[in-house]
């Protein structure tokens, strides 16, 4: 990359807010008020469509029309939206922590997030 390049990049991010960057993981409390009771389109190794409700409890429809319920908590430790899924035998919890990502989030799981709608 040449000079000019990088010197304009160095421009154009100091234009943009500095107390929030998209790499920063949000907290459990960001999470709270950005993803809980709202339904999200999810994309990665699976796809479908996701709400966590308010009463801790979540529901998950996959692409192929599949329905699973399940349980969600926040870690507050690191962060991170914990769920299990509820099927003939309880599975393993799955914590994952979110970032801002455009119009939506990631995962560090590598799942794009978006509310429905966009």
């Amino acid at each position: 990359m040449n000079k000019s390049m990088l010197i304009a990049l160095g421009a154009a991010s100091m234009l943009l807010p500095q107390n929030v960057q998209a790499a920063d993981w949000m907290s459990g409390g960001d999470i709270m008020k950005e993803l809980v009771g709202r339904e999200l389109s999810f994309r990665g190794r699976l796809s479908g469509q996701i709400i966590y409700r308010k009463s801790g409890e979540m529901r998950m429809i996959s692409s192929k029309g599949r329905r699973v319920y399940g349980k969600w908590r926040i870690n507050e430790e690191n962060g991170s939206l914990c769920s299990r899924i509820i099927q003939r035998r309880e599975r393993k919890e799955i914590c994952y922590r979110t970032r801002h990502d455009g119009f939506g989030y990631r995962t560090d799981q590598g799942y794009k997030l978006m509310p429905l709608g966009f």
